[in-house]
């Protein structure tokens, strides 16, 4: 293992939240190789004062200047995180002095508050009244209120930024073997599946056909693929059961050496919730199949699952019961929990990650991030234990809300692709399992293992997240020393 860079975090006045600083600050450090610890020879000074003339540095110092008005936006404020542009890009909290203290090692800018914010979905959590059932609209979001049309990885560019102006004041560049161990590729994804529909032998998948066929006859308004549908719909019921596409995916996925997740809902207390009833022994046979092929199986949570306490909980122990096996990813179904409860609530019930934060109207990173990240309790100023794994892409975007083309579709997945190869990332992707049945939107149903062959060719790695997780958790665990 090669010598990672030993740093120390020194405050130069009260900043938002000390934990929180070395939190994020920790995120980095992951990536890049340092180790955060007491009396370092390198030195990261964080000053919080309206007067950066009174900061006394050493060469070799790397500062980022804050001050007391970053504290209080932080502290109570519900409007977007100020960002303003510069040469290098959009930059949060710009100190009111920081062209006069222009010079290498110094930042102008609280980037690491401006982090901090986005991870945490600090805009969110303050404007989104906890009440309010369903997913958010991008629109509901901060984005475009500060002048962005769509997500962008800012929180990736920010701390990027820290790395860019140490490697200008000469600190050494290390840590590439762990970087390497952690991204086993150029970027990571996870592949996951949501279990939204399970046929039964005796509907025959009747249920999902009507209802898809009704939404290419009112919402996509397309005769075209209505009749499509009802061809392909017949053909499938002469010799199968339509919609059960799991041992399909399983055995297609691991002939390109992938592996994927799938999450199950277990419990239906609200009508959004799955219709089927996983206690069924044609679905207990499905999960143990996963099981036993090396797949993960994950829980969906239902509905109000997250809004619930200790429902989570519940809904684990029982999924884990029926599969027989150990459960640790998660992600909310429609996408519908507040920021305030779900990250306690996965992690009283005992997940080691989650996979919740990103838009079911949008692609792109919800949070700013395409790596990993542990959430911050902002109640308790203390962080959670669970890692969060970001979703940049799911299926049913690209036909409803893009109205895409298939080759449209292509397109635009590459390109979120192509962001997650070029940083070295790791997220994760939906594709739901009756998407793949070509009976729900037809020309769709070949895009997902097209765009598996396209990051098999760029040599991304392709695996679920439990998996993943424990090679996060030791870098993790390198980047701090008490």
């Amino acid at each position: 293992m090669s010598e990672r860079l030993p740093i120390e975090i020194v405050f130069w006045g009260e900043p938002f939240d000390r934990e929180a600083v070395k939190h994020t600050l920790r995120h980095l450090a992951m990536r890049v190789g340092w180790t955060i610890r007491p009396k370092a020879a390198y030195k990261f000074l964080y000053a919080t004062t309206d007067d950066p003339g009174e900061i006394r540095v050493q060469e070799g110092d790397l500062v980022i200047l804050s001050s007391p008005a970053v504290k209080e936006f932080m502290a109570e404020s519900s409007s977007p995180i100020p960002v303003m542009k510069s040469d290098s890009g959009p930059v949060p909290f710009c100190h009111p002095r920081a062209n006069d203290f222009c010079r290498q090692g110094w930042i102008g800018t609280d980037v690491i508050a401006g982090v901090h914010a986005l991870l945490n979905l600090l805009y969110e959590r303050r404007n989104r009244h906890k009440e309010k059932d369903g997913w958010i609209l991008f629109e509901e979001d901060w984005w475009l209120k500060a002048g962005f049309t769509r997500p962008e990885p800012l929180a990736d560019l920010w701390l990027d930024r820290i790395a860019l102006e140490a490697e200008k004041i000469g600190w050494p560049s290390t840590g590439k073997q762990e970087r390497d161990r952690m991204n086993p590729a150029a970027g990571t994804l996870i592949l996951t599946h949501d279990v939204d529909y399970m046929p039964t032998r005796t509907n025959r998948g009747a249920p999902r056909f009507f209802r898809a066929l009704l939404r290419q006859l009112l919402v996509r308004r397309s005769v075209g693929d209505a009749v499509r549908i009802i061809d392909r719909y017949c053909k499938r019921f002469i010799r199968n059961v339509a919609y059960n596409e799991i041992q399909s995916i399983a055995g297609r996925e691991a002939a390109l050496g992938a592996v994927s997740s799938f999450q199950f809902t277990v419990r239906r207390s609200h009508r959004w919730d799955p219709s089927y009833n996983l206690q069924r022994q044609y679905c207990i046979d499905s999960l143990r199949h996963l099981v036993q092929k090396g797949f993960e199986i994950c829980l969906h949570g239902s509905y109000k699952a997250a809004r619930i306490a200790g429902q989570l909980r519940e809904e684990k122990f029982e999924l884990e019961r029926i599969a027989g096996s150990v459960v640790s990813g998660h992600r909310q179904h429609y996408l519908n929990f507040h920021p305030v409860t779900i990250f306690l609530e996965l992690e009283k019930a005992g997940f080691r990650y989650d996979m919740s934060v990103g838009y079911n109207d949008m692609s792109g990173p919800r949070a700013g991030t395409l790596f990993p990240y542990r959430p911050y309790n902002v109640e308790k100023a203390k962080p959670y234990t669970m890692w969060e794994i970001p979703f940049v892409l799911m299926d049913t975007t690209l036909a409803t809300t893009y109205r895409f083309s298939p080759d449209q579709a292509i397109d635009h997945c590459m390109e979120q692709i192509r962001q997650v190869n070029k940083s070295g990332g790791c997220v994760s992707i939906i594709w739901h399992q009756e998407q793949l049945s070509g009976i729900l939107d037809p020309g769709f149903e070949e895009l997902y293992w097209t765009l598996l062959g396209e990051i098999r060719t760029r040599g991304m790695s392709m695996t679920s997240g439990g998996r993943i997780v424990p090679a996060i958790d030791e870098m993790w665990d390198l980047t701090y020393e008490d």
